[in-house]
């Protein structure tokens, strides 16, 4: 499976009893894209999510990457190939943060000195110091424990990344400059990125696309800039119009300072 090659959901499915989390959804994400999904909570969008990696198995629908479908695939195989971050990180407290960064090149069976120069590449890739690497995640500030969950995702390679509200525990000032790192990462690795966000102005500044959900239903599909232009439905024209008007009362506040 070329996890390099784009991902096509095709009329996903999945309830829970009646509630219908996700209502026969189709996205396709073409290699190299920034996709961000948005919405309410209950709207569908982590759902979505879970089913590229099949943590969360679709009642009806597909989803394949590079053209083969991902139920054909052992799971934990799919996954290893597959970049994963989630809000709250998730790094195993009792081994270091060298440790946490090397668990899935280790259980691929990758040389002990391929692994520890992983790590050091990958340290410097997500700009945290190498002596970092001997240390227990508690030791670490919050946006330092996202940065090394960064780099555990990116560790075999994967070109395939999915983010659950990878940011959202953080201050809005290291937020900010994390997705901005992650953004400039996605364009040096040339990934292609799944990003669910409840914050649409994140959704706005670093992604390709927007995605908005409501209800296990797509919304609306389009470019930051064509939404930010206005959109006939309310739903969306409401969630939109929260960035929009910071963006313009910061331009407001600007032109009054000159």
């Amino acid at each position: 499976m070329d996890a390099g090659a784009g991902v096509e959901i095709d009329g996903v499915l999945k309830a829970y009893g009646s509630m219908i989390a996700v209502d026969h959804v189709s996205l396709s994400l073409p290699q190299g894209q920034f996709v961000a999904l948005v919405g309410a909570s209950g709207s569908g969008k982590t759902t979505l999510l879970k089913t590229v990696n099949r943590l969360i198995e679709p009642d009806a629908g597909a989803v394949r990457i590079g053209g083969e479908a991902v139920m054909a695939a052992d799971p934990a195989t799919l996954r290893r190939r597959i970049g994963y971050v989630f809000q709250g990180v998730g790094l195993f407290p009792h081994l270091t943060v060298g440790e946490n960064i090397a668990m899935v090149p280790s259980l691929l069976g990758w040389p002990k000195a391929e692994i520890a120069a992983r790590i050091a590449e990958l340290l410097d890739l997500v700009d945290l110091p190498q002596a970092l690497a001997g240390r227990r995640p508690g030791a670490l500030s919050g946006g330092q424990q996202q940065r090394v969950g960064v780099a555990r995702a990116l560790a075999a390679r994967p070109k395939l990344m999915l983010m659950d509200e990878p940011f959202g525990a953080l201050d809005p000032v290291t937020r900010d400059a994390l997705g901005q790192a992650y953004r400039k990462l996605h364009e040096e690795l040339g990934l292609t990125t799944l990003m669910v966000t409840h914050d649409v102005q994140e959704a706005v500044l670093l992604a390709d696309r927007i995605v908005v959900m409501k209800a296990g239903r797509v919304l609306a599909d389009d470019t930051p800039r064509a939404l930010m232009r206005g959109h006939p439905d309310p739903d969306v024209e409401a969630l939109i119009a929260t960035p929009r008007r910071q963006a313009e009362r910061v331009r407001a506040l600007m032109e009054g300072a000159a």
